[in-house]
């Protein structure tokens, strides 16, 4: 209530307060005992060659590899910078399709999903976060995270070797973890028009979330052949 009552001026409550809700489940879910059953959660995936992939699978990759090669995986959103450190990355015990689209880390340390979507995918920009979360309360379990720590450790040149400002920085539990839905404007778009999608908005502009989970919304024109522009940005609410 205290939390509630503190934002001021015309703004909704229940965006903070589906946020404190998501940070309360997210803070039970990781202790749950849960380890992923293969030898590593971060694949290096540096080497490998997604020419047949298809879809927003291209998409995210493209962006990955490309992150790669100009700064050494560093991807800048806003005023954000964020190294990435692998894709398709696996969490959930031996079940297969449970792997998170993009995994990095922010500059303090904390573990962020991107969840990739096209402009004509069916999950609204809430239940994309939703997903993201799962796979965040999954991966920030002890058991995984320790194993993501150690892989991390173990990377082979050249995804060891970090950008600029993080070869001081770790995954580190305790920090402010996040989900970032990354897609194109045309997505929001879709979702702006649609009673369907209704809420996003509000929950982009309650800000960068609570005290250890942050929620972000972010523009970049990915394509389901790989390409996409330069610049990606917060999205800006109200426009």
């Amino acid at each position: 209530m205290n939390q509630l009552l503190q934002p001021k001026g015309d703004r909704p409550e229940w965006p903070l307060l589906l946020q404190l809700v998501f940070e309360e489940e997210l803070k039970r879910q990781q202790d749950v005992d849960r380890i992923y059953a293969g030898k590593r959660i971060l694949i290096p995936r540096h080497d490998h060659e997604y020419s047949s992939a298809t879809g927003e699978k291209r998409a995210v990759y493209g962006l990955y590899h490309r992150c790669l090669e100009t700064d050494s995986g560093r991807l800048t959103i806003g005023q954000d910078d964020y190294w990435l450190l692998s894709y398709e990355v696996p969490n959930q015990g031996d079940e297969r399709m449970r792997r998170a689209d993009l995994v990095g880390i922010s500059e303090s340390g904390g573990l962020v999903v991107f969840e990739g979507k096209l402009a004509d995918n069916s999950y609204p920009p809430l239940s994309a976060v939703l997903e993201g979360l799962d796979y965040l309360a999954c991966l920030t379990s002890e058991s995984n995270f320790v194993k993501l720590q150690e892989d991390l450790r173990s990377f082979p040149e050249p995804v060891k070797k970090c950008p600029e400002g993080f070869d001081r920085i770790e995954p580190t539990r305790s920090a402010e973890h996040t989900v970032v839905v990354l897609a194109p404007q045309g997505y929001y778009e879709k979702y702006s028009r649609s009673r369907r999608g209704q809420g996003w908005k509000d929950m982009a502009s309650a800000g960068p979330g609570t005290a250890s989970l942050g929620i972000r919304f972010a523009t970049a024109e990915l394509e389901s052949d790989g390409s996409f522009s330069d610049e990606v940005t917060w999205t800006q609410v109200g426009q």
